[in-house]
């Protein structure tokens, strides 16, 4: 659990017994936190996210882009901001701005979304495929008492919800907070409501309906199982433990930590204090070598025409100045080397003149793949070979996204991949694209009733139905 104090988090084992403290980096508020599969945490600030591993050891760091000044006076941490995982995603509700972003797991900005209504968020949740329903990114948006409903295959700059659900008030209390949100793999959603001091459980797979209140609603309290102003939620994995499926609540306004089962049951309610131990301290990446540039870490495409570029300038420079088809623009020295760029339609790689020194005048540059346009299936089909015993699985697909993101010829060169499924939103298997065909083998036909086609940038085309043969 972590504290608008920053500093540091407080952990406590299942039976709420008190266990070693755990540095952050920084002293500004824990805005959200996160473990993977590797017991690894991770932690927002409102400014930067570090990755912590199992013993507490600073992994990496990296920071919201475009770099954003979050200071622990601005955007309340109790209120707003977040952080999810997907898979090899990072999910950023940014405390000081209405959006929410998505990171890989080494901290290449994805896509941002601009949130509806200009506030921002308070609590994100995951939700994995199921019904044949996409895997789903939950938003809880408290200003305006809504919950948001993304796809997340198909989370991008500009994205839109897939649904916007409003929050209902319950028991004739005030008018919904919504805070933190969690998501089990059964589909089963739970909300936290500030302002009424209850947790609402919603059927994800039921267009979200309410199907029960733990709480009273409008009444907080400090005995045991009641709540006041809770403000974050963390679920235990249904895995079959002792533990599957156990409730963690931040309960805020009682500054402790509830534990409860997925009954009526409370494990434990126990007072929590911010720990005194000195934050870890961030080293920044050398900024040494070869003088050099790299756009994105080096990926070679992108879904977002945000990119971070790394410069390593020479020691006797005075300054760069980003080139392209935009009008140059100088920008002084940075210590840490990352500069946040804005890429314009046509261009095809990041271009930077050094300025000053011996090598006044240079260019440097780095290629980068602008792509925001999904590939779209053209047919899809299946047939089974009898002299092999096994289904053939032929897909055409079209990309008409040009390296830069403009229109480019018909069909699709290069690599891309195929997701087969038994039902639509599923991902049973996979096959490669290579100009704009598909040919795949399988013995299991179960898997072969849908399909769709994502490109290298991460684009994703709609499902299309297969035809049998």
């Amino acid at each position: 659990a972590g504290f608008a104090q920053g500093r540091g988090l407080v952990r406590l084992g299942a039976d709420g017994k008190a266990r070693r403290p755990i540095a952050v980096p920084g002293e500004n508020p824990v805005t959200g936190l996160a473990v993977d599969a590797r017991d690894q945490l991770w932690v927002d600030d409102g400014e930067r996210v570090s990755l912590l591993d199992r013993r507490g050891r600073l992994v990496r760091t990296f920071a919201h882009r475009p770099v954003l000044a979050c200071p622990a006076e601005e955007g309340d941490a109790r209120r707003y901001g977040d952080l999810a995982l997907g898979p090899g995603a990072v999910y950023v509700a940014d405390r000081c701005r209405a959006t929410v972003s998505e990171y890989s797991r080494s901290g290449v900005l994805r896509a941002t979304v601009v949130l509806p209504g200009g506030t921002p968020a308070s609590g994100l949740a995951f939700l994995r495929a199921g019904q044949g329903r996409p895997d789903r990114l939950l938003v809880t948006v408290p200003d305006r008492a809504r919950l948001l409903v993304f796809d997340a295959s198909r989370f991008g700059d500009g994205a839109r919800p897939l649904q916007v659900r409003k929050v209902r008030r319950v028991g004739g209390g005030d008018r919904p907070q919504p805070t933190g949100v969690v998501a089990d793999r059964f589909g089963q959603v739970v909300v936290a409501d500030a302002a009424n001091h209850v947790l609402l459980f919603l059927d994800g797979d039921n267009d979200f309906s309410l199907y029960r209140v733990r709480g009273v609603p409008g009444r907080g309290g400090s005995g045991v199982g009641r709540l006041r102003s809770p403000a974050a939620l963390s679920q235990s994995g249904q895995d079959g433990s002792g533990i599957a499926g156990n409730l963690w609540v931040a309960d805020t306004g009682n500054r402790r930590v509830q534990r409860f089962d997925v009954g009526s049951y409370t494990w434990f309610a126990r007072t929590v204090r911010a720990p005194d131990v000195e934050p870890l301290a961030i080293t920044p990446q050398p900024c040494a070598g070869a003088v050099s540039v790299r756009v994105n870490a080096g990926e070679a495409w992108t879904r977002t025409p945000q990119v971070t570029v790394r410069v390593v300038a020479p020691a006797d420079a005075t300054g760069l100045t980003f080139l392209g088809s935009s009008t140059p623009e100088p920008v002084a020295l940075r210590e840490d080397c990352d500069y946040d760029r804005l890429l314009a339609a046509g261009d095809t790689d990041v271009q930077v003149r050094i300025d000053g020194g011996a090598q006044d005048g240079e260019v440097l540059s780095d290629r980068i793949g602008l792509d925001t346009q999904p590939p779209r299936v053209r047919s899809a089909s299946v047939r089974w070979v009898r002299r092999d015993q096994r289904w053939e699985l032929k897909v055409r697909a079209v990309d008409r996204a040009g390296p830069a993101g403009t229109t480019g010829a018909s069909g699709i060169s290069g690599a891309h991949t195929v997701l087969h499924s038994g039902r639509r939103n599923g991902s049973a298997g996979t096959v490669r694209v290579v100009d704009g065909r598909a040919v795949g083998y399988t013995r299991d036909g179960r898997s072969l009733a849908w399909v769709r086609v994502l490109d290298r940038a991460g684009n994703a085309s709609d499902w299309v139905r297969v035809e049998r043969r």
